[in-house]
């Protein structure tokens, strides 16, 4: 039941997040910040598997201190959401170099079993020359590299054996050969000297806006409405301050299973820095052996 919430105000953004690290049925720590520092003047806030939004949000932080190493200026935020998109999308359709190897055997195999299935006469060939038969053959091999399913004996084997088949060969290797993307959700806050405050809504299929407010989770049906109904653009940060925690006090009275503590962040001229947090259960210290 996670909750990532953040709009831009009046020279600044403001993001908030639960702290809950939650896995099925059992709460591991209230007190997991999702908000990530990504450099002096930007914030990143990730909802998502927890092992990806770990892994991805240190990378993004990593690749955008080398970017400002090796060039000696920061990314602007646009810069950094424009490179966060462009990994989650890369992610989403990367393929393991051996899939370009296996998929040809398999679509051959799949052709192969087909013939076998449609009752191909195989011991005509048997009869022929080797010449014919290696012919033959090839010419059943360049078809099956082409996934070209247009003869006699195909067409005999096209109906539900032949997706069945596909389906029993050609998972394995969508499951051990392309890689898996990041189940990522994220709201990027940074402040620029030129453009002021700004937000970005990237999501899991690296979709990317320019928003002035945006929420995950399931806390998102609430944050999203007080935030329709309070939200303006010239926000000072007192306004701000308590528009967080209405929407706070909204999931925590509305949601089922709503998260106890939140952490508030804001960036503005003066940097990315930790404003508040919002806690209603504290983890319980663990007494020494």
């Amino acid at each position: 039941m996670e909750c990532v919430f953040g709009f831009v105000g009046n020279g600044f953004a403001v993001v908030a997040a639960d702290t809950s690290a939650v896995h099925s049925i059992l709460v591991h720590k209230s007190n997991e910040d999702k908000i990530m520092v990504l450099d002096s003047h930007k914030l990143i806030a990730a909802s998502g598997e927890s092992g990806d939004r770990v892994q991805f949000t240190e990378y993004i932080q990593k690749n955008v201190a080398l970017y400002q190493f090796r060039n000696g200026i920061p990314l602007t935020t646009a810069a950094a959401a424009n490179f966060t998109r462009g990994e989650l999308a890369t992610a989403l359709r990367k393929v393991h170099p051996l899939a370009i190897l296996v998929a040809p055997s398999l679509r051959f195999c799949v052709w192969f079993v087909g013939l076998l299935v449609s009752g191909f006469p195989f011991h005509m060939f048997l009869n022929e020359i080797p010449v014919k038969f290696l012919f033959n053959s090839l010419l059943i091999f360049v078809a099956a590299m082409l996934d070209a399913q247009c003869t006699y004996w195909s067409l005999r084997f096209l109906d539900l054996a032949n997706l069945v088949l596909k389906f029993l060969i050609r998972l394995p290797m969508h499951i051990f050969l392309l890689a898996n993307p990041y189940f990522v959700n994220i709201l990027l806050a940074g402040y620029d000297k030129e453009t002021g405050p700004s937000l970005y809504y990237i999501d899991y299929i690296a979709t990317l806006h320019k928003v002035d407010k945006g929420a995950f989770g399931y806390g998102s049906y609430f944050s999203l409405s007080m935030m329709d109904r309070h939200y303006h653009s010239g926000m000072t940060v007192e306004e701000a301050i308590d528009l967080v925690d209405k929407c706070i006090m909204e999931i925590r009275s509305r949601l089922v299973v709503a998260p106890p503590n939140f952490v508030i962040k804001i960036v503005d001229k003066d940097g990315a820095r930790e404003y508040a947090w919002r806690e209603s259960v504290k983890d319980a210290a663990v007494a020494s052996a």
